[in-house]
């Protein structure tokens, strides 16, 4: 990364008018709700599971995926009952996502193949682009929002079955969700999140770094915020909300999946980084490329990898733009 100026250190201090409008969004928000009751990321994110509502057939997954009693054809029965879902599901089942040599080619042979986990996880991953997709994206290119969030999943994939963790696809959703927060920091304070964007290109911080300075919270703590309340599982979650903390500062049972998660959001953005204008790409976490195992000459060999599922990947998650 290149070295940060003195003087471009100090345009970050200027212009605030932008983040003082942001913060009075989010008082004005919060007036009712006491300040030891809502972080301010939950009171940004206040509403947006009416504007972006995930669709009721995954809403119907959710409710009984963890439940013993409900027998696995039932579960295949709401799946088939959402063609463009029956179709997305079994074509990510079919895919290098998943490595299967045998070809799926039903919902109920799914089913038995893979489990009710494995098909909730891949149900939440073509719901949620299709609903986040509805944001209106002024700031930046949709498409290219979500090819790093794909990519950024087909890395943590990668890692976590390098890694021998015990869901790999887990983190692959993790992934695939790990930058919503963007979404809805664009939506909500879009001024204040463009000149977040324009003064970290100035300056080459990363954004979520300026993001907590200027808001107190970062990309990741809304998109979490989000999630818990889409009342997605807290494994889920957790890698999304910790991957731009220091992995140091976690418990040892925090750690693995939210290195993991860092280093693929840190790759995925290093692959795709194109101009000055681009995010700029945040270092590493020594503790997270320990905890992977993971150097240099792996990380390459994984963008290799990665170039192709992400082609692969995209055409399913996102056949419309």
């Amino acid at each position: 990364m290149r070295p940060r100026s003195q003087n471009r250190i100090n345009a970050y201090a200027s212009t605030q008018a932008p983040l003082v409008r942001a913060a009075s969004v989010l008082m004005a928000s919060s007036a009712t709700v006491s300040a030891a009751d809502r972080s301010p990321a939950a009171t940004l994110v206040d509403g947006m599971v009416d504007l972006v509502p995930l669709p009721q057939a995954y809403v119907r997954i959710r409710e009984i995926v963890d439940d013993p009693d409900v027998p696995l054809r039932e579960f295949g029965a709401i799946v088939a009952a959402d063609p463009a879902l029956t179709g997305r599901v079994l074509r990510l089942a079919n895919s290098a996502y998943m490595g299967l040599v045998t070809k799926v080619d039903s919902i109920e042979h799914a089913v038995r193949v893979l489990g009710v986990g494995q098909l909730h996880d891949m149900a939440l991953a073509t719901s949620a682009v299709g609903s986040l997709s509805k944001l209106r994206a002024d700031l930046f290119d949709i498409y290219d929002f979500w090819r790093l969030s794909i990519y950024a999943a087909v890395c943590a994939r990668l890692l976590a079955t390098h890694c021998a963790l015990p869901t790999p696809q887990r983190l692959f959703v993790s992934g695939l969700m790990h930058n919503i927060g963007t979404l809805v920091m664009a939506h909500e304070l879009p001024e204040a999140f463009a000149e977040s964007r324009s003064r970290a290109a100035a300056i080459e911080r990363p954004y979520h770094e300026l993001q907590r300075e200027m808001f107190g919270f970062d990309y990741a703590e809304v998109g979490a915020e989000l999630m818990r309340q889409w009342s997605l599982p807290g494994a889920l979650i957790e890698p999304v909300e910790l991957h731009t903390r220091s992995i140091a500062n976690l418990t040892a049972e925090q750690q693995p999946a939210a290195a993991v998660l860092q280093v693929a959001a840190t790759t995925s953005r290093a692959a795709l980084w194109q101009t000055a204008e681009s995010e700029p790409v945040p270092d590493y976490d020594p503790i997270a490329t320990a905890q992977t195992g993971i150097d240099a000459d792996a990380i390459e060999d994984m963008m290799t990898t990665a170039d192709g599922e992400v082609v692969e990947s995209i055409s399913i998650l996102m056949p419309q733009l």
